[in-house]
C-alpha cells in the first residue's frame, strides 16, 4: 500500500468507521476496551525496545521506540483472549484494521490460543491519515512462537478459529513509532 504524492497530516484525524457490511471483531473506542491490552517487547530476549499503550484519539495508541541493541528490534501489543471473535469472523474474506499510523509498517497477528501457531500480515501505514487497511485472509502467513515459518500449520487462516489479535512493529524499523488502532473488522 504505497503512498503516492504528498499527504497532509490532519491536526485531529477522525478515526475511520467500519464499512456497512463489516462486522466489528475488536472495538477499541473506549478506555475500558483498551485496558485489557498488554505489551510484550524485545527485552524478554535481551533487547532494549520500549512501548506503551493508552486510550488516546479515540482508540488504542501503541507507541514507543524500537532499538536494535542486543539483537532487539520489536514491540507488540496484544488483546485479551476473546472466544467471540471467531464466530463473528466465520466466512470473512478479509480483516480490516482501522488505524491512524505514522508511515511505518506494522504487522497484525491473529491466533487460536489452543494452537502453537499464529497467522500474520504486514500493512504499511500513511502518516497521520485515518485509513482502513484491508488484509485478505488468503495473504495471512502461518508462523510459530517467534514469528518463524510454521510448516505444520494449515497454509491459510480459518477466521472462525481466531480468539486473539495483536499488533507488532519489527523489521529493523529503528526509532520512535506510534499508531492508533480504533478497531479490527471482518469483511465478507
Amino acid at each position: 500500500m504505497a503512498c503516492t504524492g504528498a499527504v497532509q497530516a490532519q491536526e485531529s484525524p477522525a478515526p475511520p468507521a467500519p464499512a456497512a457490511a463489516d462486522v466489528v471483531l475488536v472495538d477499541l473506542d473506549t478506555a475500558e476496551e483498551v485496558a485489557g491490552w498488554t505489551t510484550v517487547n524485545d527485552p524478554v530476549m535481551g533487547g532494549r525496545s520500549t512501548s506503551a499503550i493508552a486510550f488516546d484519539d479515540g482508540g488504542l495508541r501503541f507507541s514507543g521506540s524500537i532499538s536494535l541493541d542486543n539483537n532487539g528490534g520489536f514491540a507488540s501489543t496484544r488483546g485479551p483472549v476473546d472466544p467471540e471473535i471467531g464466530p463473528k469472523a466465520t466466512g470473512a474474506r478479509s480483516l480490516r484494521v482501522r488505524a491512524v499510523g505514522d508511515g511505518k509498517t506494522y504487522l497484525i497477528k491473529v491466533r487460536d490460543t489452543a494452537r502453537p501457531w499464529s497467522y500474520v500480515q504486514r500493512f504499511a501505514t500513511e502518516a497521520g491519515v485515518p485509513r482502513t487497511y484491508d488484509l485478505p485472509v488468503e495473504r495471512f502467513e502461518p508462523v510459530g512462537m517467534r514469528l518463524d515459518p510454521a510448516p505444520d500449520a494449515p497454509p491459510t487462516v480459518d477466521p472462525s478459529t481466531i480468539d486473539q489479535v495483536a499488533v507488532y512493529i519489527l523489521d529493523k524499523q529503528q526509532g520512535p513509532f506510534a499508531i492508533t488502532v480504533t478497531g479490527v473488522d471482518a469483511a465478507f
